[in-house]
């Protein structure tokens, strides 16, 4: 069955993400993919699709009108929206199912205290991949589509089965502590002054409004560098601090380069990276160090809250 949908308002920055590009930053092809893949692997997970892609959406989302057939979607992450289902005003939840049909709309007005939140379809999206992937990176121009994000009144068609049934989640993703920020240290971690370390370790950043998906701009206490500022071009990866020579940091995200000539006093512990992405532009930021050990158990307590987050799925 095939359902179209339009984008009657496309929101600031609507994009189709899923996973991203693997192997390819030999060619200078980051990995890309959803800023948050957690809330798009539970979105998806809410509307049983086995390949897993969504829309994703920054601050001010869009606005969508089923104008054909039915479908089955869920919004998940920190966000207010509502919903035109039969011709009747409904307040939108996040992390359940709505069973859409012809005329319904979806109707994204802003994410709450973060910036992205994601739109999963039931079913597959008809778009080709690039690079084995339906990820889109503007700024590059690689994507279906050349990359480019949704434009005004743009339609797509999914291929989707769905069932009369609504789902909803008894357990759903907490954001606590999510202006601490946990870092193993940096391949130039000895680059930089004692003083300048401490400092970074024990005053808060603040996120300034010049950053966007490829990178996170810091303001605060200058990072004094004891050896250069410059260092032979090498790879980078999400994630990665990278301090230039006014000493402000910049944290590499999700669309980030893939090689870089700055040193790097640190990389955030992939455990924090999501909780990281979501803070909004003046959002203040500490830093705490930890060691590699401490790094793999965090993550992989996450993962497990996620696991066990899926499995808290019940019908309505």
């Amino acid at each position: 069955m095939k359902t179209k949908i339009k984008f009657i308002k496309p929101g600031i920055l609507t994009t189709v993400q899923d996973y991203g590009r693997v192997s390819l930053q030999d060619i200078g092809i980051s990995k890309g993919g959803a800023a948050n893949p957690s809330l798009m692997k539970i979105g998806n997970a809410l509307v049983e699709n086995k390949d897993v892609w969504s829309f994703e959406f920054i601050l001010n989302g869009p606005t969508i009108e089923i104008l054909s057939s039915s479908t089955s979607i869920s919004i998940t992450g920190n966000v207010d929206f509502h919903l035109i289902r039969s011709g009747k005003k409904e307040i939108g939840r996040c992390y359940r199912t709505y069973i859409l049909k012809e005329k319904d709309q979806i109707i994204i007005n802003r994410t709450i205290d973060s910036v992205y939140g994601y739109i999963s379809f039931s079913g597959i999206i008809d778009l080709d991949k690039v690079f084995e992937s339906l990820s889109c990176n503007p700024r590059s121009k690689i994507g279906p589509r050349d990359g480019q994000k949704i434009r005004e009144n743009e339609i797509f068609e999914i291929s989707s089965s769905i069932t009369d049934q609504e789902f909803k989640l008894d357990r759903i993703p907490e954001n606590k502590n999510k202006n601490k920020v946990r870092l193993l240290e940096g391949p130039q971690f000895h680059f930089f002054e004692n003083k300048s370390v401490k400092r970074f370790f024990n005053t808060p950043y603040e996120i300034t409004t010049t950053s966007d998906k490829m990178g996170m701009r810091l303001m605060g206490c200058k990072i004094e560098n004891q050896l250069t500022a410059n260092i032979k071009s090498e790879a980078i990866i999400k994630g990665a601090i990278q301090v230039p020579a006014d000493g402000q940091p910049i944290i590499l995200l999700t669309d980030h380069q893939t090689i870089g000539g700055y040193p790097k006093i640190a990389v955030v512990a992939s455990a924090d990276f999501e909780n990281l992405i979501q803070l909004p532009p003046k959002s203040k930021i500490e830093f705490k160090k930890i060691n590699l050990r401490e790094a793999k158990i965090s993550y992989m307590l996450k993962q497990e809250t996620i696991k066990n987050i899926m499995k808290s799925k019940v019908k309505i």
